[in-house]
């Protein structure tokens, strides 16, 4: 078990280093990376067994860095850990190529019986997950709510916007322009088939997606 290496991909220094420490003493090699950059850097350059991916990094979407991955490492497992929860993202990472899905709030143990499952080939799918994909093959797009339809982009946009940020912070932390940010604004609005901000504060209350 001790040429299992494991990538770490996350923002947050304290939850990075931790992990890398906890996963060490379960005999796996691992190592954490904070910088989107960086950690592109490391799985050009070196070899992995599993990496373990946070969606909300602020250089960039953890979605489209999951493509990346996938497109240039196709073989190469990837398990989401996420602090939000399954309904709201796993489905979209799935179909984006992850291995698997956990949120940070899952035991020590799960995490670990889901990196070798997903380094041995499998896909690590919770229960809550499994009937989420189940409904999926069953019914397609309408077993799903209307907010997962909306492309990843329009997805961080309504994320941001109903934690109660402006356009304009909205812009920032995506770096895009407030042009951009309020096209996507428009376009989610029309989909989710809502009027004003208010009515995306109440679905996303109603969702679920925020208390």
């Amino acid at each position: 078990m001790d040429d299992l290496r494991v990538l770490i991909i996350d923002d947050h220094a304290l939850l990075g280093e931790s992990l890398a420490r906890f996963l060490g003493s379960n005999g796996m090699q691992a190592v954490w990376c904070g910088d989107i950059v960086q950690a592109m850097q490391a799985i050009r350059e070196q070899p992995w067994s599993v990496v373990l991916l946070d969606l909300s990094m602020p250089q960039g979407n953890g979605l489209d860095l999951l493509k990346r991955i996938k497109l240039a490492h196709p073989e190469l497992p990837v398990l989401i850990l996420s602090m939000h929860p399954e309904q709201q993202f796993a489905l979209r990472a799935l179909r984006g190529g992850a291995a698997g899905y956990l949120t940070k709030g899952c035991s020590p143990d799960v995490l670990v019986e889901a990196i070798h499952k997903v380094v041995h080939g499998g896909r690590y799918l919770t229960p809550g997950v499994a009937e989420q994909l189940a409904n999926y093959m069953n019914e397609g797009d309408a077993a799903e709510e209307p907010h997962a339809r909306l492309s990843d982009r329009e997805m961080q946009v309504f994320m941001r916007l109903v934690e109660g940020k402006s356009v304009n912070q909205v812009a920032d932390e995506l770096h895009i322009s407030c042009k951009t940010v309020s096209t996507h604004k428009t376009r989610l609005m029309h989909k989710l088939a809502l009027d004003n901000d208010a009515d995306l504060v109440r679905y996303a209350m109603h969702q679920g997606i925020v208390s």
